[in-house]
């Protein structure tokens, strides 16, 4: 007689279908990790290898950004794939401005840790001990005498602010126009200057039919203006000061496509970025990407009334690198956060984060045992009563949201889920002079 597993018996009696069957598979199949440390046991992410092999973008979704551990892993995850995956880069949901500091940081050069810091998230304006760890911990690889490549640091977003304002995007890019030609950057300058008071979310709106096209026009022949003297403008200074530069005149025109589309272009823009960073990475880069799961899911979040919300910076990668971009969501179920955007208690107030409501995704994951552990989606061997479990959609949180979240097809958004069973605020930082910063955001609620 052949014995049945106890799995494969819970199947042929079909009790694999509903939520316990779910969680039964889940709890067979989930790998337990230890407390996050930077550089920690590569053993314990090693399962990892199986979802991320053969991948060239590996992005990690937070499911709040309001949390100690989801940074925390995101440092221990980014770490190990640089050391034992070869890993060359990472693109986050920050603000491309903001982030040139981070990279210059992090390649070595004369840069305030805390200012480098703050362009890991530029949308909070405070400095956090995860993301000084994050940045120390590159600048450090990339010093060590055995590091063959160093990695890079590059913002995915066009303003990075809880109120996007392109003004600091256009003069940065400008000042750059001003070292090469000054009569160009004169020119341009005068074209912006009646726009640029409006030129922002709040702003946008106030100006007509007419501007609205002078400022789109303005900013393309700023991107055209880089592009015909690419070759000319990096031998009069580098490649890397050019192409920062031609990339802050491209989060211009994104930025006014954003609102002339309605505020509907953010993901189209942190896609197009992406296939950017890609393509300067080079044949054998390697991009992990840090955004919130809502960003970095494969397929559009839905609606209460069962639509399509948008489509998402994964959407549209899963779409050019198919098999090649690997995706890890996370989930949590209570504990303490910490308010970093101001949205809906006073600025990095702390507060509580109840119970996941009965019959999320948070909660059936929470019922398993087991403080922090990681689950493979795309085992060969799940039976087809649990993956037709995952397929449906169902609530994963989002405290950053008035809705607390979004119904999301699990197996189709992700290859791997992180659980943490308890949040904790993220750490604020002593104060540190982070020096000047041209791309400093401001408090609010309202986002690009």
């Amino acid at each position: 007689m052949i014995r049945l597993t106890y799995f494969a018996l819970l199947a042929a009696m079909g009790s694999l279908s509903g939520d316990d069957g779910a969680a039964h598979w889940m709890q067979a199949n989930a790998e337990p990790i230890s407390p996050l440390v930077i550089g920690g046991s590569a053993a314990e992410l090693a399962p990892l290898d199986n979802v991320v092999t053969g991948a060239r973008v590996v992005a990690f979704g937070e499911g709040t950004h309001n949390s100690h551990e989801l940074w925390s892993f995101r440092n221990r995850l980014f770490a190990y794939l640089v050391e034992h995956r070869g890993f060359t880069a990472i693109a986050a949901e920050t603000g491309y401005g903001p982030s040139i500091a981070t990279d210059r940081y992090v390649m070595g050069e004369d840069v305030s840790p805390a200012l480098a810091a703050r362009g890991v998230f530029s949308w909070s304006r405070s400095t956090f001990d995860e993301n000084l760890e994050l940045v120390q911990w590159m600048r450090a690889y990339n010093g060590r005498p055995t590091t063959k490549r160093k990695v890079r640091f590059y913002g995915l977003e066009m303003a990075g602010c809880m109120r996007a304002d392109g003004q600091p995007i256009v003069d940065a890019a400008l000042s750059y126009v001003n070292r090469m030609d000054s009569a160009q950057g004169a020119e341009l300058r005068a074209r912006f200057a009646p726009l640029l008071t409006s030129f922002s979310r709040e702003g946008y709106g106030s100006l007509p039919e007419t501007q609205r096209r002078d400022l789109s026009v303005a900013a393309q022949d700023l991107v055209s203006l880089f592009e015909r003297w690419q070759v000319v403008w990096i031998d009069k200074t580098s490649s890397d000061d050019y192409f920062r530069a031609y990339r802050l005149a491209v989060a211009v025109r994104q930025l006014a496509a954003h609102f002339r589309m309605g505020n509907r272009g953010r993901d189209i823009a942190a896609a197009e970025t992406l296939r950017w960073v890609l393509d300067r990475e080079g044949r054998d880069g390697r991009v992990f990407i840090f955004a919130h799961n809502g960003h970095v899911a494969k397929s559009r979040e839905v609606s209460s009334a069962g639509t399509p919300i948008r489509s998402s910076l994964g959407e549209f990668t899963k779409s050019y690198l198919g098999d090649q971009y690997v995706t890890i969501g996370s989930l949590y179920d209570s504990g303490s956060a910490r308010d970093i955007l101001g949205s809906f208690h006073a600025l990095n107030a702390t507060y509580a984060v109840p119970a996941s409501k009965s019959g999320s995704l948070n909660a059936v994951v929470a019922s398993l045992k087991g403080d922090q552990f990681l689950i493979n989606l795309h085992r060969k061997a799940m039976p087809d009563a649990v993956r037709d479990w995952l397929s449906v959609p169902r609530h994963v949180r989002n405290i950053n949201s008035l809705e607390g979240g979004d119904d999301m097809n699990a197996i189709a958004a992700f290859d791997a889920l992180y659980f943490v069973r308890m949040l904790s605020p993220q750490r604020l930082a002593a104060d540190q002079d982070a020096g000047p910063d041209p791309f400093r955001c401001e408090p609010g609620t309202p986002r690009v």
